[in-house]
């Protein structure tokens, strides 16, 4: 890797359980060790740069939808262009940005247009996805659904058999929650399959941390 990156942003992201944050951490980390500036900023950091309703929500605050527009990506950018800092995102604009508005049945079109309003805001960062795709999602889910704690397994239920995507469907608990993001992977591939320039999908748990970080960095080095 040279000693300078080609981008300012770079957003990790995937399905839960993908492994996002450690990603994201430890990007910053081996950023650090050579000589760049670099933070990552993960889902629930107070300081985060990108306020989202999606976030509020889970945090319980009041929801604020001043807040949610175009004007903090295009700031964050102006911002990393003139610190020539590096940040690093942690699942803001696909799983907090676009999801959100999938599982709510927003029309295509404008699930589309919303991501572009966001990237174009942050184009002149230079900003490159990294997704963490899942190969068997119900494996996947399953597996986390027995590893994680009896509250978050019912609040991720809960969720999603009060949604539209879940109600249309005619599916609940983890039959829903299986479905919901098989599909919505699939959605995720290709929209970012028509920006193969600022993305790159990476298989989820299949590398070492260390080995998958190294690829991102080796592919941000690349001429933009």
């Amino acid at each position: 890797m040279t000693s300078t990156l080609n981008r300012q942003l770079i957003l990790v992201e995937g399905p839960i359980g993908a492994g996002k944050t450690s990603l994201a951490m430890k990007l910053a980390q081996d950023l650090e060790a050579k000589g760049l500036d670099a933070r990552a900023f993960l889902e629930f950091d107070p300081d985060h740069p990108i306020r989202t309703a999606q976030v509020d929500r889970l945090l319980g605050r009041e929801p604020d939808p001043k807040a949610y527009g175009r004007d903090a990506w295009a700031r964050l950018a102006a911002q990393s262009v003139v610190n020539r800092g590096i940040s690093l995102l942690d699942a803001v604009l696909i799983q907090n940005t676009l999801l959100p508005a999938f599982v709510a049945g927003v029309p295509e079109d404008q699930l589309k247009n919303l991501g572009h309003a966001r990237l174009t805001a942050l184009a002149p960062a230079k900003p490159l996805i990294v997704y963490l795709s899942v190969d068997d999602m119900a494996q996947h889910l399953t597996s986390l659904h027995k590893a994680r704690p009896a509250a978050w397994r019912a609040e991720n239920l809960a969720w999603i058999n009060q949604t539209e995507w879940a109600r249309a469907k005619g599916k609940k608990d983890l039959s829903a929650l299986i479905g919901f993001h098989e599909a919505w992977q699939a959605w995720v591939k290709a929209w970012l399959s028509q920006s193969e320039e600022r993305c790159l999908v990476l298989p989820a748990q299949e590398a070492e941390i260390g080995t998958l970080s190294q690829t991102v960095l080796n592919h941000a080095a690349k001429p933009s």
